[in-house]
C-alpha cells in the first residue's frame, strides 16, 4: 500500500484529474490512467491463425460512431487518392458468423476513409453474374467485394474476391483466403480484409488495423488484469490476472511481448509473451517503475523511476542492461518517449510549477528545452518522428467547465493544431505508421476508445461499457 500510495502522489501532481462527474476513479487508480464507467465490446487481433491466443466468448462487432471533421490536417503521412471510389460488400450466405464478420468489414472500410460510399448486399452466391456487375458499374459503384464465410471443427474459413465493375468475372483484382482457428478471432479476418482492399486499389496503409491493443483494466479495488484486443474492442483475451498489473507497453513492432508494471512490496517491470507465456523479471524499484518508450529497434527502454522519491527518467540499454539517469530533478519527470529518430526524448515534468512538455537529448549533461508553450497543465503524450500529441488541460469556452483537449505538435516548427472538440480526451497514443492517434474519451453522453485519422481530417469512437481502462498501448 506504501508503494501504491507513493506512485499515486508522484503521478498525482503532475497528470490532473477530471471532474468525478465526468470520470469514476478508482480509489487506489493510478493519476495518468483514466478509469471509465461505460460498456465495452472489445478485441484481440491475431496475426496468424496458429499461434493466436484466444478468448473464451465471441463478441458481437463494435462498431464505430463517426464523431466528424478535426480540422485541417497537417502532417503528410499517407497519399491522397484522386477520387475516392464507391464499393459494395456482398455476403454469399446469411449466417450469423458471415454477417458479423460483414458488419466488421463495412467498419473497417469506413474507418479507413478511402472510399466515398459504401454499401451492402445480402444476397446469395447465384446473383453474382455479368449482368449484376454491369449493373453495378451503371450505379456508378467500382468494387465489389464478395465474401464467404465457412466454420468447420471451431475453425473459421472466409474467401474475399475483389472485383472491378468495368472489367469481367474471369478476372478479379484480388482473389484470397483467411482462415482463423477459433470464432472469436473473427475481427481480424475483417480488419485483414480491408487491409488487403486498401492495398490492392493502391490506398494508403491501414496496417494498423490488423493489430493488437494492449491495455490495463481494474477489476476491484487494488486490482488490475492486462489484455489484448483488437482496434475496436471486439475480442478480449486477457492475459495476465491477480494483483496490480499496469502500464504495458508493446516490447517490439512484431507485438509478440509487452512490457507491464507489476505492484507488490516493490514495483517490478517485467516482459510477457503473448504466444508462450513466458513472464520475466526486467527491473525492480523502490519506488514507482514504469517502461514509457521502447525505442524502434527494440534495443533501449525509457524507464519513468522512483528509487528515492519522486520520478526521473531513465535509459536502459537491454543488451548490456546498462541503466542511465538521463534527468535529475528536484521534482517530477515522467512519461518519455522518443522522438527525432530516437535521438532524443520528449517528456512530461513540473520543473515549471504547472506539467507541462520539454525535450533533451541522450544523455545526462543534454540541455533541456520547453516543446510546448501552448497551456498550463499539458501531459499524456505520444511521439511518432518529429510529430508530438498531447492532452492539455484547458476550460471550455462555453461552460466554463474543465475539460482535456488533444493538441499536435512537431518538433520542427511552432504550429500547434487542435484535434479534440470537446469532453475528456486523453492518454493519446499514434500508430506505428503515425497517421492515426488512439484514445479515451469522456463526455456526458458517451464514453468510448477514439481514433483520429489524420491523413483523412475524420475521429470515430467506439463505445466502451463498464470497463475502467488504467492504460493502454498500440
Amino acid at each position: 500500500m506504501k508503494l501504491i500510495t507513493l506512485i499515486l502522489l508522484t503521478l498525482g501532481l503532475l497528470l490532473a484529474k477530471p471532474a468525478m462527474d465526468s470520470l469514476a476513479i478508482d480509489a487506489l487508480s493510478i493519476p495518468g490512467s483514466i478509469a471509465i464507467n461505460t460498456t465495452t465490446s472489445s478485441t484481440a487481433q491475431s496475426t496468424s491463425a496458429t499461434n493466436a491466443p484466444t478468448s473464451t466468448t465471441a463478441q458481437q462487432p463494435n462498431t464505430a460512431l463517426n464523431e466528424g471533421e478535426i480540422g485541417d490536417p497537417t502532417i503528410d503521412i499517407i497519399k491522397n487518392i484522386d477520387k475516392l471510389p464507391n464499393i459494395q460488400v456482398m455476403a454469399a450466405d446469411k449466417s450469423s458468423l458471415s454477417q458479423r464478420i460483414i458488419e466488421m468489414l463495412l467498419t473497417d472500410l469506413k474507418v479507413s476513409g478511402h472510399f466515398n460510399n459504401i454499401s451492402f448486399e445480402n444476397a446469395g452466391s447465384n446473383t453474382l453474374n455479368s449482368t449484376y456487375l454491369n449493373n453495378l458499374k451503371l450505379k456508378d459503384i467500382g468494387l465489389l467485394a464478395d465474401v464467404s464465410v465457412s466454420r468447420s471443427f471451431g475453425t473459421i474459413k472466409a474467401t474475399l474476391t475483389l472485383y472491378d465493375t468495368s472489367s469481367d468475372l474471369e478476372t478479379p483484382l484480388l482473389e484470397k483466403s483467411y482462415e482463423e482457428p477459433t470464432v472469436d478471432l473473427f475481427p481480424f479476418i475483417s480488419h485483414n480484409m480491408a487491409n488487403d482492399i486498401n492495398v490492392q486499389i493502391g490506398a494508403d496503409s491501414i496496417k494498423w488495423m490488423t493489430g493488437y491493443v494492449v491495455f490495463s483494466r481494474y477489476t476491484g479495488s487494488g486490482k488490475s488484469e492486462i489484455s489484448i484486443s483488437d482496434y475496436t474492442l471486439t475480442y478480449q483475451k486477457v492475459l495476465i490476472k491477480d494483483g496490480l498489473n499496469i502500464f504495458p507497453k508493446w516490447a517490439n513492432s512484431s507485438k509478440d511481448s509487452f512490457y507491464y508494471t507489476k505492484i507488490g512490496n516493490k514495483a517490478d517491470i517485467r516482459l510477457y509473451n503473448i504466444y508462450t507465456g513466458k513472464d520475466e523479471d526486467v527491473l525492480s524499484s523502490n519506488g514507482m517503475a514504469i517502461v514509457s518508450d521502447v525505442s524502434s529497434d527494440g534495443k533501449k527502454l525509457l524507464l519513468s523511476l522512483a528509487p528515492n522519491g519522486l520520478s526521473d527518467i531513465y535509459l536502459y540499454n537491454l543488451d548490456d542492461k546498462k541503466l542511465t539517469r538521463l534527468t535529475s530533478y528536484t521534482g517530477i519527470d515522467v512519461n518519455g518517449s522518443f522522438i527525432n529518430n530516437d535521438k532524443s526524448f520528449a517528456f512530461v515534468s513540473d520543473r515549471l510549477g504547472y506539467p507541462n512538455i520539454f525535450i533533451k537529448g541522450l544523455s545526462p549533461n543534454a540541455p533541456v528545452t520547453q516543446l510546448v508553450y501552448h497551456g498550463k497543465n499539458n501531459s499524456s503524450l505520444s511521439t511518432y518522428k518529429n510529430n508530438i500529441v498531447y492532452s492539455s488541460r484547458e476550460s471550455d469556452e462555453d461552460t466554463g467547465l474543465n475539460v482535456f483537449n488533444l493538441y499536435l505538435a512537431s518538433t520542427q516548427s511552432d504550429y500547434i493544431r487542435r484535434l479534440s472538440k470537446s469532453g475528456t480526451n486523453q492518454m493519446p497514443k499514434f500508430s506505428k505508421d503515425g497517421d492515426a492517434v488512439m484514445y479515451l474519451k469522456q463526455t456526458p453522453q458517451e464514453s468510448g476508445l477514439g481514433i483520429i485519422r489524420l491523413s483523412i481530417n475524420k475521429s470515430f469512437i467506439f463505445p466502451l461499457k463498464f470497463t475502467k481502462i488504467q492504460s493502454f498501448d498500440w
